[in-house]
């Protein structure tokens, strides 16, 4: 650390937390609907940046990422609170990339505004498939329309970047099926797509 003393940091934020567990998920989660244990989660975080922060004084964030588990699997609050621990104990560049990545089967627009409020800019979303048959054998079946709302919301409100996250190799997924998915995303205008 002391070696590059200039160079920004990238913090990556992992919040394990899920309502429903996707058949594909390779990710450390924790599947629960007891909210309490993310507020028993951030106060461990809080001891862990507390202590670590220091190591990186004097260095500024230029990127800052929250994924997962479902981040927006915090409610407003613990959102809030998690964004003053890191900016109490990091020093953001004015121009920082603050990224979350987005279940769009687990937030709603209000909940965007609040992330947007809280100094987020980039949102990515975790759509895997827009086929109904694929989304229900991997468990995860979402609403396009809400999805392709939550991305247009998302523009309108002041999010730099957006995109969209598609797994190619899903049980039913065809060549032909998937090769349908760049039209479809085009209609919800993100500023990316990624296939994985």
């Amino acid at each position: 650390m002391a070696r590059y003393p200039e160079r920004p940091l990238s913090l990556y934020v992992h919040i394990p937390f899920c309502h429903k567990l996707c058949y594909f998920c390779g990710c450390n989660k924790i599947v629960t609907r007891q909210q309490h244990k993310a507020d028993q989660y951030l106060d461990a975080l809080e001891q862990e940046i507390v202590h670590r922060a220091p190591l990186f004084a004097g260095r500024h964030v230029s990127q800052l990422h929250w994924g997962g588990g479902t981040p927006t699997y915090l409610n407003k609050a613990q959102i809030s609170r998690l964004m003053k621990l890191l900016r109490e104990n990091f020093q953001f560049n004015a121009d920082a990339e603050i990224s979350i990545e987005v279940d769009p089967r687990e937030i709603e627009l209000d909940v965007l505004d609040h992330l947007r409020a809280e100094g987020f800019n980039r949102l990515s979303m975790g759509v895997q498939d827009f086929n109904k048959e694929v989304q229900r054998l991997v468990n995860r079946e979402q609403d396009e329309e809400f999805i392709f709302a939550l991305l247009n919301h998302a523009r309108e409100i002041g999010f730099t970047s957006t995109n969209i996250d598609l797994i190619y190799g899903l049980p039913k997924q065809t060549p032909e099926s998937f090769a349908l998915y760049p039209e479809t995303c085009g209609g919800a205008e993100p500023r990316s797509s990624e296939c994985l």
